[in-house]
């Protein structure tokens, strides 16, 4: 990456680092329908600095379409919106190429191969479309495991679904991270090392720099051989542990620095190193078992496998070999650190053994093999995210919910967030149905038109409160473009494509829907 570039980026650079920015730079993004939502999502792609970008509308610039949309003005009515959105948002950043399709969805679905959209990233469909071409495209989408959003934004009210197969990250960031200090279960290296330093024969210099991890080591080896070779467990054990074996081999608990540190940290030492639940759930997946790995295996399934084969010779995971600051001299920090990042690195090694052997087993090329991307798994496997998606927009349970007017713990007898999603869902279905959109006068027929797709047996009558409510203040601002909820949905809508393509942080499984009335939001899994 140029210099020019690193400072450019800088703050971004930050939250996904230059593997991520580098997959932004090279991703493209499908907007079909010009909408002023879109026009927002998409500024928020390009300023970041995706790829390219592609909009795809047939309609022109109206005097409607300027209401909500910064991105248009007065001399752009009467040319094409695809075209006129493309030029005002490239001016956003020169490093971004747009391009403009002046044709409708429909045509593109009929007269393009599915391969047509394979030069995509992600493709975000924004407001109304048949459902018809939502079908066709949702198949395609799916079938060449492209990442779909349908993105909606209507009166006060926003929504987003993410439709995809699968979902898997391997860099989630989760805050709850934690160092994996293996103090409970050190390696031969590690105890050789502690062993080395005999507290007792420090000066007092030498005594107050020695790492947490060796006083830690030295604590909790005392401690087992005072208690049948147990680790402290209950709250009492834990806090006997703290003052009675940590601070205990301080000569001066007041002013050794790492002393201290290591009262206040006694946590670390505490951690028990075992392979979490989650991970032991991948490992009896099905897309691993032996029979199922082939040619078209994604590598992130190949890579599951071979740590399942790790951890059956090793019963813990690849150590990710990062160490938190500590106080110490500069001596031992630099070799305990070495320490963690040589076992890291044999890990690695073994790791990529059981990775070859896969492949080779599946008649695959180990000219594939990336030992950046086996790095950066191998420091993340105790983090992996797999979400399993779906195509539909909704289902029984949330029918079930909206009706009980229990769908989120927002829920009151005059407001339901679920509620929003369905009115979005009719709102369409109206469109399609009687080619307008409807108003005020077509409650009866929305009301209608609701339950006969969703519940047809339920009587109109029956409706919860909060639905009715919900769908009136819908009918009362009809809107898919207030530019308050576009900025806000578009916001939404980006960050979420952000994760899909950096391939870092955990993405949205898989609706999202906002209530701009009360400001609160709710997500569910369809």
């Amino acid at each position: 990456m140029s210099i020019d570039k690193s400072t450019k980026y800088d703050r971004q650079l930050r939250l996904w680092e230059s593997t991520g920015q580098q997959k932004l730079e090279d991703s493209s993004i499908c907007l079909i329908n010009a909408t002023a939502t879109g026009s927002e999502l998409l500024k928020n792609l390009v300023l970041p600095g995706i790829g390219q970008f592609t909009i795809i509308s047939d309609l022109p610039v109206t005097p409607n379409s300027l209401s909500g949309n910064f991105f248009l003005d007065d001399e752009d009515i009467g040319k094409p919106l695809a075209t006129a959105m493309t030029e005002k948002l490239v001016e956003l950043n020169t490093d971004v190429q747009g391009n403009a399709m002046n044709d409708n969805l429909n045509n593109i679905l009929k007269n393009e191969s599915p391969e047509f959209w394979n030069q995509f990233s992600a493709v975000v469909v924004c407001d109304f479309i048949s459902s018809d071409d939502l079908d066709k495209l949702q198949d395609i989408t799916w079938n060449i495991k492209i990442p779909l959003f349908v993105l909606n934004t209507l009166a006060f009210y926003g929504s987003l679904k993410l439709i995809m197969p699968e979902t898997t990250v391997v860099e989630t960031h989760d805050p709850s991270r934690l160092f994996d200090l293996r103090i409970d279960n050190p390696w031969e290296e590690l105890k050789h090392y502690a062993d080395s330093i005999h507290l007792n024969e420090l000066d007092d210099t030498d005594h107050a720099h020695i790492p947490y991890i060796v006083i830690f080591l030295k604590a909790l080896t005392a401690w087992k051989q005072d208690h049948n070779n147990l680790p402290p467990r209950t709250y009492p054990e834990k806090k006997s542990f703290r003052y009675d074996y940590v601070e205990a081999l301080s000569r001066d608990i007041k002013s050794e620095t790492n002393f201290i540190e290591a009262s206040q940290s006694v946590h670390r030492a505490l951690q028990s190193t075992r392979v979490p639940q989650p991970i032991l759930n991948l490992f009896e997946h099905s897309k691993i078992k032996d029979g199922n790995l082939n040619y078209h295996t994604p590598m992130f399934w190949i890579y599951v496998k071979a740590l399942k084969n790790f951890v059956i010779k090793n019963d813990v995971l690849p150590l990710p070999g990062n160490i938190p600051d500590m106080a110490s001299d500069t001596t031992n920090y630099i070799k305990i650190q070495s320490i963690y990042r040589e076992k890291a690195l044999k890990d690695m090694n073994e790791f990529t053994v059981e990775v070859l052997k896969i492949l080779e087993n599946a008649g695959r090329s180990e000219e594939g093999i990336n030992k950046a991307l086996i790095a950066t798994f191998c420091k993340n496997t105790a983090l992996l995210h797999v979400a399993e998606g779906s195509k539909d927009l909704c289902n029984n349970y949330l029918i079930k919910k909206v009706l009980e007017g229990k769908g989120s713990e927002f829920d009151t007898d005059q407001y339901n967030i679920l509620s929003i999603h369905f009115a979005i869902l009719t709102f369409n279905l109206f469109i399609q149905t009687h080619g307008r959109i409807p108003t005020t006068d077509d409650f009866d027929g929305f009301t209608g038109l609701f339950v006969d797709n969703f519940s047809p047996s339920i009587l109109v009558g029956n409706l919860p409160n909060s639905v009715v409510l919900t769908f009136r203040e819908v009918l009362a601002h009809n809107s898919t473009s207030y530019h308050n909820m576009s900025s806000f949905m578009g916001g939404i809508a980006s960050q979420e494509i952000l994760k899909i393509v950096t391939g870092q942080y955990i993405p949205l499984d898989n609706l999202f829907v906002f209530d701009g009335i009360r400001s609160v939001s709710e997500k569910w899994k369809v």
